[in-house]
């Protein structure tokens, strides 16, 4: 295809350098760093609100860089007027909303306004442009069918078509193949590996499926909480331990036995065999610091208490929701020697005590006396890291009390993955 531009020889067809972007004042994508050399099959992963679409977005043009720069083929993105970036460029967004009655013939010949003159005509180069795209994603059956009309699977083929119309030198799709069934899929990605390997067209392809990925791509820009985690092949990224830190959830990879490519999967099975834990736990949270952990300690099998918190705290009222019991202090009020007598019976009765991300005041700091009750009786505690940054007791006590706390033997734990895997080890250990 030519190129109307002088494109930088050898230059990345996509380069994100130091990026930070996002929306408004919030940034989203931070420190951003990475490139894709033309003719790579890329495909970017990561966790729900990592930041996967918007890079998409910055890469695009849509979302501007608050600090750092977006080339496209050696040059800023920026700089690039409309017309430029549709010659280079095809997007397939998730969805693809037609305002107008549009045929789906129409819709893939918007394709062709990028290398098409301004205003100019369709000429027979479009229209077989248009076509082949129509008959490649299998949608040139639905030619005259309204594309609103059409399937979610039916509409995101269309919108492939229209993006490959463009005969672009980048593809980019937005988990475009989500909504197609296993034939079609398999279809679009057979489409994608052709025109990727025999006509050297670079992708990027944003998905949620690690396998899909590990088994097209030829590397993967691992993403999470707006920062590039790993970069690399799919053998490379795809670690166990990395994975499970960065999805928050116990994940097994392992080897396809015909395609040689990593293959990732659950513990679905082993929770299944797995009988009730049978252990009771009591959660010292605050704030919303304890929905969490509520919902992974009960997805684990183990009993939940939790207290002293406050009425109408987000936490007491999640509690109250999944009906684990709770010892409640009035709205705004410190915690009151009979409610911690209460907690107490329950700390008595529980098998462990664990000590959330809750900031610590005047008023419940004495929440850390009860864990310290628990390691005198000989009972594990698992305590958040980092207390002191939590610390907003004019004496500081509560940062005082977290380094007694873990001199007499508490477990600090960073993310709810270290510490459900730290929970099953002692289960297990206590239980052998």
């Amino acid at each position: 295809m030519k190129v109307p531009m002088t494109v930088p020889l050898n230059a990345p067809a996509l380069a994100f350098k130091a990026v930070t972007a996002g929306y408004g004042k919030r940034p989203v994508l931070e420190g951003v760093d990475f490139a894709i050399e033309e003719g790579e099959f890329v495909s970017v992963i990561g966790p729900n609100g990592s930041g996967k679409s918007t890079m998409l977005k910055t890469a695009t043009g849509l979302i501007h860089p608050s600090q750092g720069r977006v080339e496209l083929f050696g040059r800023e993105i920026s700089s690039l007027k409309p017309r430029e970036r549709a010659t280079l460029i095809g997007v397939v967004p998730q969805k693809l909303e037609s305002p107008m009655a549009f045929t789906v013939a129409e819709i893939v010949m918007i394709g062709r306004s990028g290398p098409r003159k301004r205003w100019g005509i369709p000429d027979a180069k479009d229209y077989d442009s248009a076509e082949r795209a129509m008959i490649y994603t299998n949608v040139l059956d639905l030619k005259d069918r309204y594309f609103n009309e059409l399937s979610a699977g039916e509409q995101q083929r269309a919108a492939l078509a229209m993006a490959l119309a463009q005969e672009p030198r980048i593809i980019m799709l937005d988990e475009s193949i989500a909504h197609l069934d296993i034939n079609h899929s398999q279809e679009v990605l057979r489409i994608l590996m052709n025109i990727n390997r025999e006509e050297k067209i670079t992708v990027l392809l944003v998905s949620h499926d690690l396998n899909l990925a590990a088994q097209i791509a030829d590397r993967l820009l691992l993403i999470d909480g707006g920062r590039l985690v790993c970069n690399g092949s799919p053998g490379e990224v795809m670690q166990e331990e990395l994975l499970s830190r960065v999805y928050g959830c116990d994940l097994r990879v392992q080897q396809d036995p015909y395609g040689g490519h990593p293959v990732v999967s659950g513990t679905l099975d082993a929770l299944l065999r797995r009988p009730r834990v049978q252990k009771r736990l009591h959660v010292i949270c605050g704030g919303g610091s304890g929905i969490e952990l509520f919902r992974r300690l009960l997805i684990e099998g183990f009993e939940v208490t939790a207290g002293v918190l406050n009425r109408l705290d987000s936490d007491a009222e999640a509690a109250r929701a999944l009906d684990i019991p709770c010892v409640l202090e009035q709205p705004f009020s410190a915690v009151g020697s009979e409610a911690c007598e209460q907690a107490r019976l329950m700390v008595e009765q529980a098998d462990g005590l664990i000590v959330g991300k809750v900031p610590f005041g005047s008023g419940n700091v004495v929440n850390l006396e009860l864990a310290a009750e628990a390691l005198r009786a000989g009972k594990p505690v698992w305590m958040a890291s980092d207390i002191s940054m939590r610390d907003y007791t004019s004496d500081r006590s509560a940062a005082r009390m977290a380094g007694l706390l873990k001199s007499a033997g508490a477990v600090e734990w960073g993310g709810i993955q270290e510490l459900m895997a730290r929970l099953q080890q002692d289960v297990m250990k206590r239980e052998a």
